[in-house]
Parts: structure tokens; sequence; C-alpha cells
């Protein structure tokens, strides 16, 4: 059988590329410093976002990082969250789950902008932002207007209702790091206290959903584990629901409450839901629109 030359040069190429691509998955590193960053609405949209520094890191689509160059915008309906990257004046152009910029060295101490772009649901009433950072790290998310309609410290973690989220679908994030080292991945929730988050929606028909935070605590070199009771009462103090009654690992935890499952619920109005362990108690209130 002859082979004719033009075929052997295509399959050559083609074999080019697949060994090409292969490389690069073969060698996609994670970055140096990668923190999260969430936004969500009140229709089931929700999306994790990154943002950090490595020292390979550019203001354009860095492969060997994990970024892509995402998709155009879906259209009005469907939720999608995304950044904005740099290159380009933050025009649009590129645009990626993932946000890394460049740290020539560590530890790493500056200001970096970043940019978010988001859209809701069909339905949705509300859209949110959720923060998780480490110690080193702090930030400031602003409007692009003049930074008065958003204008919303980051530190530690936390959750911001975004107001008029239909007109302001852009925001930006500076981020402070302060003699950050490497390895920052996911921060740790261990890090911080116990913690009972506001309940989102807020009021809420017939379900809402509720995040607390478990810390780490070290007892012979090990992280413990704690029993969690998360419960919901009436104004008269009866129990409504137990949502959560077992031992739970250091991390950050959401669950939902949904009024559909409560047989014989007396009414809409206000409820409280109260986190408690051997040494920690919380209550919060909620307000259930029937």
């Amino acid at each position: 059988m002859i082979i004719h030359p033009k075929n052997i040069l295509i399959c050559s190429m083609i074999l080019i590329v697949v060994i090409f691509f292969s490389s690069l998955t073969f060698c996609q590193s994670e970055a140096q410093v990668s923190i999260p960053f969430e936004i969500y609405d009140n229709a089931g949209g929700q999306k994790i976002l990154y943002f950090g520094l490595d020292q390979t890191a550019t203001d354009g689509i860095d492969y060997l990082l994990g970024e892509s160059d995402l998709p155009p915008y879906p259209p009005t309906g469907a939720f999608d969250a995304r950044w904005l990257l740099p290159e380009n004046g933050f025009n649009g152009s590129l645009s990626s789950w993932l946000d890394y910029r460049n740290a020539p060295g560590f530890p790493y101490s500056g200001t970096v902008e970043h940019r978010f772009r988001y859209q809701s649901m069909q339905g949705a009433t509300e859209m949110y932002f959720y923060w998780n950072v480490p110690p080193e790290v702090t930030g400031l998310v602003q409007d692009l207007i003049n930074g008065t309609f958003v204008n919303v410290p980051i530190e530690g973690h936390g959750t911001y209702q975004i107001t008029n989220f239909e007109v302001f679908n852009q925001l930006k994030l500076f981020v402070y790091y302060n003699n950050v080292v490497t390895d920052v991945v996911d921060n740790d929730p261990g890090e911080y206290d116990f913690k009972l988050e506001q309940n989102y929606p807020n009021p809420f028909n017939p379900s809402t959903k509720i995040r607390f935070t478990v810390p780490s605590v070290i007892v012979s070199g090990a992280k413990q584990s704690h029993l969690i009771t998360l419960k919901v009462y009436d104004v008269l103090g009866h129990e409504v629901a137990t949502l959560v009654d077992e031992v739970k690992k250091p991390g950050i935890y959401e669950v939902e409450f949904n009024t559909s499952d409560i047989k014989n619920l007396p009414s809409s109005g206000i409820y409280f839901y109260q986190i408690q362990t051997s040494n920690f108690v919380q209550t919060k209130k909620m307000i259930f629109l029937k």
C-alpha cells in the first residue's frame, strides 16, 4: 500500500496537536494562591469563581493554571457568573472562571483589581456573593460608577446581597495582599470562629438556606469535630424543625429549611433558628411569608 505524502503530513500535524494539548493537560498546575468567591441567586443559579496569585500568571488566559476563555454570555434567563480579565481594559473580550495574577515573589504584598459579571436565573429576585479569604487578604467590592452604590469591605468570610443586581451586573473587586505566602488554596474555614450566617432568601417562601461555619480546634495535633444542632423555633419557643443534629468536621456548611416538609406549620411570620454546640450558641431571626 502506498501512502500519499500529503496524508503523512496531515497525520503528523494531528499527532503534534494531540501531543501539544496532552502536554497542556499533563503540565497543568494549581495556582500558588487560590481563593474562592461564590456568586448565587435565589432561583438556583450558583457558581464558585477563584482568584489569586502565581509567579507564572499573566493578565491574559493562563491555560497551565486552568484558566480558559469562556463562550459568549448566555441569553437572558440563564445564570452566568465570570471574571472579566484585565487584558484589553476589562472590556469582556476575555473571561474566565479563574483569574490569577502575577506575583514576582513570595511573601507578596500589593493590590490587585478584578472585575466580575453576572446574570440571574429566570425568576430570581435576589443575588448574593460570598467570600472566604485568609487573614493575610482583605478586599473591597464596589460598583463601576463611583463606588457609592455598592461599597462592601471584604475580610474573613461573609455574604452580601447585591442591590439592583439587574442594573449593576458588573462589579469590581480590589484585593489587598499583606505578606501572603504560597499554598493558600481554598482557605481553611477553621481559621475562624463558629459562625451562623443570615438565611437567604429572607423573607422566604417556601424554602430558605442557612449557612454556618465549624472552626478547627487542634488537640494533640489533630483537628477535632463538633456535635452540632441547628433547630428552628416559632415565636413561642416551640420547636418547628431540626435541621442538623450530628457531629461535623471543620468546614462551611449549608442546609435548607423547606416549609413544605413541615406539617401544620402555624402561619407566616417570624421564626428563629439556633445553632448550638458544647460551648457556643447563636440565634437569628427569619421571616416566612405564607
